[in-house]
């Protein structure tokens, strides 16, 4: 739903709903406590109840007023805009602080897909935030509605279907996106990957009748960088697992296997309106993993971008044939830190379910430091071991290492972030989000909606702006 927003100190006279807040611990006095009851109305956070008048009044429940914060905020935002989307012209009166989450939250709670619906969309709203408009209020509300916009760009592109989005097609929209916002756009072809020697991103394309790309993406602040950062998201714009081809109940949700690199992009399209102090690159190798053409076969040995060689065991472990490359060149550059982010094991969903990302890393600060941006953001990141002793298990007969463990279903997670690791150099801070688990979502809670979540988007923007604007 698009939405034209406003700030403004007086409710317009012509709004036909408005939104008021309501503690949990004050609830209204003109309103009879057997009323309230009556009506299941107790001033949970994201709670409405409708009072019919002109214009409506909508009570939106804040839960206690002391506890007030952003994760309240944000869940409180996107319950609303579930209640009120039949409102052509709505007056909502801020309760405070955290405007910023409130705006987020009301565009992730009320986004849907309709890229091929027939029907018309639903007209968009007019929302007024009824609030002083002070250079702090304005702020919050561009970068809430930036941020949330960024969220629902990945949004988009996940849930495009796979024949729409191509990595050709990807690739030109990353172009286009990085000159709307500002963005360095660099797109390397088939015969640029190949004479970049991108072994990983070579062999995985030649399953499919699409050619591969490899998109660089470069954002460099006004002012002299205080650090510099490398993203790589993972671009495999459908997964039909080759040759090690996927059962069918499984091939629904693969045209989300590209979620890190629309999240990647996603995040990046932000840092110039928000005013990023730190500079970015962003590498996005993207392919199809299809049975066609002349796919890799298991058996056969690539030679990665570092001159490793990888044996393939399991032809639907690709994703992590695509990043070695990405990450090598990453590395190239010497960042101050590497971050990737990747639809790479069903290990880590079974770990840690639908709502909390993977974090594995060789560096504590790094992954704290993420961690910490996750909950501000409003997406939890757990920490995951790099073991050692699990190091072997990645051995082959063949090449320098094996793309999989076969006959191991244990700790595979851990396996995948310790063949990452071999492709980034030791000196350089690194971190693997496996967002396997979160990228896609069955529900409809809170600021999660069926389809694309764009998990990674919000974590991303918050680490790369060290005040959390």
């Amino acid at each position: 739903m698009s939405a034209e927003w406003r700030l403004t100190p007086d409710q317009p006279l012509d709004a036909e709903a408005v939104v008021t807040p309501v503690w949990s611990d004050e609830l209204p006095a003109d309103l009879s406590p057997a009323f309230l009851a009556g009506s299941g109305f107790s001033g949970t956070p994201g709670q409405t109840l409708h009072l019919p008048g002109h214009p409506v009044t909508v009570l939106l429940g804040c839960g206690p007023r002391a506890k007030y914060d952003r994760d309240t905020a944000r869940a409180a935002g996107a319950r609303l805009a579930r209640a009120v989307p039949g409102y052509r012209r709505l007056a909502v009166r801020v309760p405070g602080a955290e405007l910023r989450a409130l705006v987020e939250g009301y565009l992730l709670g009320g986004y849907r897909f309709a890229g091929y619906f027939t029907t018309p969309p639903v007209p968009g709203q007019r929302i007024d935030l009824v609030t002083e408009g002070t250079p702090e209020a304005r702020t919050a509300l561009a970068a809430g509605l930036r941020v949330g916009e960024a969220v629902l760009l990945a949004r988009d592109l996940v849930n495009e279907p796979g024949e729409a989005l191509t990595p050709p097609e990807f690739a030109e929209r990353a172009r286009k996106i990085a000159a709307d916002t500002g963005l360095e756009c660099e797109v390397w072809e088939a015969d640029r990957i190949a004479h970049e020697r991108l072994g990983g991103l070579l062999g995985v394309s030649r399953g499919s009748l699409q050619p591969p790309r490899l998109v660089r993406l470069g954002y460099r602040p006004a002012t002299p960088a205080v650090r510099r950062i490398a993203l790589v998201g993972k671009g495999v714009t459908y997964d039909a697992g080759g040759l090690s081809l996927k059962p069918n109940a499984e091939l629904a949700a693969m045209k989300a296997d590209m979620a890190g690199a629309a999240a990647v992009l996603a995040a990046m399209s932000t840092l110039t309106a928000l005013n990023c102090p730190v500079a970015v690159d962003g590498w996005l190798p993207l392919t199809e993993n299809m049975p066609n053409a002349d796919p890799v076969r298991v058996g056969d040995v690539l030679r990665m971008r570092s001159g490793t060689t990888v044996e393939i065991r399991h032809a639907d472990a690709e994703g992590r044939l695509i990043l070695a490359d990405a990450l090598s060149l990453a590395g190239e550059s010497t960042p101050d830190a590497i971050i990737d982010l990747a639809t790479l094991t069903d290990a880590a969903a079974v770990a840690l379910g639908r709502r909390i990302t993977a974090v594995l890393g060789t560096d504590d600060t790094l992954v704290e430091d993420l961690r910490t941006a996750g909950r501000r953001a409003g997406e939890e990141l757990w920490p995951l071991p790099l073991p050692d002793a699990y190091r072997g298990q990645l051995a082959s007969r063949v090449a320098d290492l094996a793309n999989y463990t076969i006959g191991v279903r244990h700790g595979t997670a851990l396996l995948a972030g310790l063949f990452l690791r071999e492709f980034v150099p030791p000196t350089i801070p690194w971190a693997h989000l496996d967002i396997q688990g979160t990228a896609l979502s069955d529900t409809d809670d809170g600021e999660w909606v069926p389809g694309g979540t764009g998990v990674g988007v919000r974590t991303l923007i918050d680490y790369l702006l060290p005040r959390g604007d």
